[in-house]
């Protein structure tokens, strides 16, 4: 069986990858305190699980942890190493992990970094994912 590196996506997470399609960042927010949350789920988990609305999140945020890859964990990603994946806690909240392009360069985003979001095809045939890079505060 081949490996994949599709994202599998059904009812629950349709809006990110619609909105990662469009260049967005979509994420679920509980409609009562509009506090936004990851990952998705059909009740909020706030305010005693009420109702959810998907809505545009402000894609900005600070590295929080980082690893960098110099075997592939996935072959799929194998013509991008090395590559970099962070923890990045958003300024609404919610924690993502997330690519990070070149992480040997002196530039790359690091533990305390600020960052933004941003969605960019890194395999052939493949679905937008997210990638940080440096933000200028």
């Amino acid at each position: 069986m081949a490996e994949s590196a599709d994202p599998i996506i059904n009812d629950l997470n349709r809006p990110f990858w619609d909105g990662a399609a469009e260049g967005r960042l979509m994420l679920p927010h509980c409609v009562e305190t509009g506090t936004p949350f990851w990952p998705p789920s059909p009740v909020s988990p706030f305010a005693g699980g009420r109702e959810v609305d998907w809505r545009t999140a402000d894609p900005r945020g600070t590295v929080l942890a980082r690893t960098v890859y110099r075997r592939a964990f996935q072959r799929a990603f194998a013509h991008l190493l090395p590559y970099g994946i962070a923890m990045v806690g958003l300024d609404g909240g919610p924690r993502l992990l997330v690519h990070i392009e070149a992480p040997d360069d002196a530039q790359a985003p690091r533990p305390g970094s600020r960052v933004t979001l941003r969605f960019k095809v890194l395999l052939e045939d493949g679905r937008p994912l997210l990638v940080a890079s440096a933000l200028d505060d």
